[in-house]
């Protein structure tokens, strides 16, 4: 390619610091291969610059220009971890790092960290209701000190001064987590992603060893500087020290990396540190037609804190951007696959064209889509327990391991090759019930083609004896199962499942299938999903690109479709991380936050800025359930602009014909609130647990909660009876419910029994168990609009005595006080107004007034955590909101309405998911 002249500019200064601005598609990789081309034919000898990048993907490109412009193999390219984990095995024994150091990454980390959490057993992280959730946010937490250089120390001192002391003590439980995580793990030799970081600043520090590189680099180029985080612009300026010729390229419009969301941050850091910088701005856009690049111009253009530039473009106008509106999801979808069709027809490779989403959910409309209408497509990052090839050999695994296992059976007999439908004898074999032989026999008795189902039962028997590794090669080779799923993406996905067993086997002393099955359920709560084999070469080539906005980041093609652009997808809302760093622990110039908006307007910019001829942008009214989606406010931006030259256009939807009635039932049972819940949650998650009646295994976090509500209702039922409850009284019946579980998870029974006593205790202490309740554990039954709902109230409070005009305990002397519905929680408190639009709560107000006649009534919050309570007024906002809730339930649950409702959160805490072919 031609450069244009700034780029030539840019290029041709190869003496002391650059920073080049550079605008999306002005061709910063260009211009770094060319002045790696001009220091050479300058003299310089090639080892001697080094090229830092932030992807491999932009290394290998940046290998490739440089081969191809001076047709040397350039040495020193290389990612920042990279470079750091080389430099660590070369010199780390210098401060103490031994050269044979391991990686600690992904699933393996997750679980270091969750086993360590609750073996330390710390009550602010234990004690949440659901503390596995809070291991994601703590690794975040972990993973940002040290982009940031943050001592743990610094963080512990501020700790203790805090003036917020629960944000400080929940701090500094997780201090104390990473203190002792990082102790273990040097101790073993182990180190992860940003220790490389980290250690490598912490070796470069050294005078001599600094002085050392910056005579073996004496030239440094770092290419994407606005994603670069603190610790790597360390490493940059102790390479390059006060003088050096480091030249960065970056564009803090395409800032969609950093944790710190200060998108100037680094190249405003860069001129603090080197103020003598020559500056060199690249705003022509040399990728994209001139219709793209306008529409994306004006999008960014609404982000408030942006480094100064033009951003122009250099090709014909081209085709108009266009904003497709759709009534639902699937239109939406199917519209891009027939643009995606016509583009193929015309000519264009499919390897050119590209589907880019903002979260892997996203694209799986779009995806189903494409495979309808037999369109080749490939998904970069696609983890392999997300296949279904994959997810039934895990089914036949686990029934293996128990043949009572009826959410594993259920998908065997679902899937191929027996494919029976969940009904019938089959759905009665597989329900609840209690049976005196296993599901499995009770399958293969029922099943006329049960040679198939016998072959589980031999290796059942096997399993004895054999490793897990020796029973995957059985149940291969003795079921023919790749022959049945022949698919390549099928084969290649289930191969490497195989692999990771035998990595499994290699590692561990223990090879039994229940010890891989405990290991593969942690990595499946963790959320990492080891990679699917890519398609690589001719065949990438082949197929239309279906991926997430940021991995398209630094890729380009023809033609761009990004979806879904609604409000609450793109923008997303913003979501703490959890454990926010307070800002006086950073740096000065990283304290800064911007506005969410603006980070997420700019991943749509580099979505947009990824199209060279073609770009559409679409919406849909509709997607899964019943609600409407407003479109987002980035089309309204982009359509709105004085510069937009696109055109709008809608996609129709065929009329569909209504949906086919469920299969024969029963009649339908009442309602109650979980079946309510679980409709709205996931209708498909209703009709496995209702209508199919499969077992779900309760966690260990949901045994606990139903414990101390056991517990609680024991007493209250002690002092309904008029008898003293003191403290050891409540121990012996906290002792006594002990006994009567069994958990799921058995080590984690002593650091809940401490918990519970703890709350416990506390709230006896409060004099919260002091009052006798005019009823424990209500049942009830309401007829409501038509519809029949039933539940539990656990426990109604006599209406304070100085509200009533009548003798305490006389139902009809008290009717002008207010009933109390007393509700405990074992988890974290929720703002009031979450509490206000409590389905449970305005369901049990509901009942409390139709069916046991309590009026007026208020409802009242007792966190057990820290005994706060919280009252809840009942409002009439409060109860049609729940008669709402109920009707559009049971209007889709007696139509047949059972469609899944995939998101990734929901499916990774749904009982149903190894048996759902819908779960994420």
């Amino acid at each position: 390619m031609r450069l244009a002249p700034a780029q030539r500019q840019a290029a041709g200064i190869l003496k002391g610091p650059v920073r080049v601005v550079a605008g999306a598609g002005t061709g910063k990789t260009a211009v770094l291969a060319e002045r790696f081309r001009r220091l050479v034919q300058a003299g310089v000898r090639p080892e001697s610059i080094l090229v830092m990048t932030f992807s491999e993907r932009a290394a290998a490109e940046m290998r490739l220009r440089i081969r191809a412009s001076t047709g040397l193999e350039p040495e020193q390219v290389g990612t920042f971890h990279a470079l750091a984990m080389r430099w660590l095995r070369e010199d780390g024994r210098r401060i103490g790092i031994p050269a044979h150091f391991r990686i600690l990454a992904g699933a393996d980390l997750w679980i270091a960290v969750r086993e360590l959490m609750w073996e330390l057993g710390n009550p602010l992280l234990v004690g949440e209701e659901r503390p596995d959730d809070l291991v994601a946010p703590l690794l975040k937490a972990m993973e940002r000190l040290k982009q940031e250089l943050v001592p743990l120390d610094r963080v512990a001192r501020w700790c203790a001064e805090a003036e917020d002391r629960e944000r400080g003590d929940l701090l500094a439980a997780a201090v104390e987590l990473f203190a002792e995580h990082a102790r273990r793990t040097r101790s073993a030799g182990w180190l992860d992603f940003d220790d490389l970081l980290v250690e490598a600043a912490r070796l470069l520090g050294r005078p001599d060893v600094g002085a050392a590189y910056r005579a073996r680099f004496p030239y440094l180029m770092v290419d994407e500087y606005q994603d670069t985080n603190l610790a790597q612009e360390r490493l940059v300026e102790l390479l390059a020290g006060p003088q050096g010729n480091v030249f960065v390229v970056g564009d803090d419009d395409q800032s969609i990396y950093r944790f710190r969301g200060a998108s100037v941050a680094s190249m405003e850091r860069f001129l603090r540190v080197f103020p003598g910088a020559a500056g060199v701005g690249l705003g022509q856009n040399r990728r994209s037609s001139r219709s793209i690049v306008t529409v994306a111009a004006a999008l960014v253009a609404h982000n408030a804190a942006r480094l100064p530039k033009e951003i122009t473009a250099s090709g014909r106008m081209g085709l108009p951007v266009r904003i497709l509106e759709a009534p639902d999801g699937g239109t939406e979808a199917e519209a891009i696959a027939e643009r995606i069709r016509r583009l193929l027809e015309g000519g264009t490779p499919a390897g050119a064209i590209a589907v880019l989403c903002r979260t892997n959910a996203i694209a799986r409309p779009v995806a189903g889509a494409l495979e309808a209408a037999g369109i080749p497509f490939v998904q970069p990052g696609a983890g392999i327990y997300a296949q279904p090839a994959v997810r039934d050999v895990i089914a036949l695994l686990r029934v293996i391991a128990d043949p009572d296992d009826r959410l594993a059976l259920a998908r065997v007999v679902t899937r191929p090759p027996l494919e029976l439908e969940l009904r019938g004898p089959v759905a009665e074999a597989l329900s609840g019930r209690p049976w005196e032989v296993p599901a499995l026999q009770l399958m293969r008795e029922a099943e006329p083609r049960a040679p198939w189902l016998d072959l589980l039962d031999e290796l059942h028997r096997e399993s004895a004896r054999l490793g897990v590794d020796d029973l995957f090669f059985e149940l291969m080779s003795r079921s023919h199962y790749l022959e049945i799923e022949s698919e390549p993406k099928a084969v290649a996905a289930v191969t490497r499942l195989g692999e990771l067993i035998a990595e499994f086997c290699e590692r561990s002393n223990d090879h039994a299938l229940g010890a891989w099955l405990g290991r593969l359920d942690l990595e499946l709560r963790s959320g990492y999903d080891p990679e699917l084999p890519g398609v690589e070469g001719a065949d990438r080539r082949e197929a239309v690109q279906v991926m997430t906005i940021h991995q398209a980041k630094g890729l380009e093609f023809d033609a761009v479709f990004v979806p879904a652009l609604v409000e609450g997808r793109l923008p997303q809302p913003h979501r703490g991380e959890g454990f926010e760093l307070p800002p006086e622990l950073l740096e000065a110039w990283v304290r800064g936050r911007e506005d969410h908006v603006a980070e997420e307007r700019r991943l749509l910019y580099v979505a947009m800025t990824r199209a060279r001829r073609e770009l559409v942008l679409s919406w849909a009214h509709r997607y899964e359930g019943a609600r409407r989606w407003r479109r987002s406010r980035f089309l309204n931006e982009v359509a709105s602009g004085r510069r937009w030259s696109g055109e709008v256009v809608a996609a129709r939807a065929e009329d569909d014909p209504a949906p086919a009635p469920s299969p024969a039932f029963p009649p339908a049972a009442p309602l109650s609130f979980s079946s309510v819940a679980t409709y709205r949650e996931c209708p498909r998650q209703h009709w496995f647990r209702y209508r199919v009646g499969l077992p779900a295994q309760e966690s260990v976090e949901a045994q606990f909660g139903t414990l101390v509500h056991r517990v609680l209702m024991r007493a209250a039922r002690v002092r309904q009876a008029g008898d003293r409850l003191d403290g050891d009284r409540l121990m012996e019946l906290y002792e006594a419910a002990w006994a009567e579980v069994e958990l799921a998870d058995e080590r984690r029974r002593p650091v809940l029994f401490e918990l519970g006593r703890r709350q416990l205790c506390s709230l006896l202490a409060a004099g919260g168990l002091e009052a006798a309740p005019y009823a424990v554990e209500s049942a009830f039954t309401a007829t409501l609009d038509g519809w029949r709902l039933k539940g539990i109230i656990d426990r109604v409070d006599f209406p304070p005595p100085t509200q009533t005009g009548g003798e305490v305990g006389e139902i009809e002397g008290i009717r002008d006080g207010a009933w109390r519905i007393v509700d405990y929680k074992t988890g974290s408190p929720r703002p009031a107004s979450q509490l206000r639009r409590d389905l449970q709560l305005a369901l049990y107000a509901l009942g409390a007034r139709e069916a046991l006649g309590l009026d007026p009534i208020e409802l009242e919050i007792v966190y057990l955590r820290d005994g706060r309570r919280v009252p809840i007024p009942v409002t009439d906002e409060l109860l049609e909101s729940a008669r709402t809730a109920l009707a559009d339930a049971g209007a889709g649950i007696a139509a047949g309405r059972f469609e899944p409702r995939p998101e990734r959160r929901r499916c990774g805490l749904c009982s149903y998911r190894l048996a759902c072919d819908s779960a994420l």
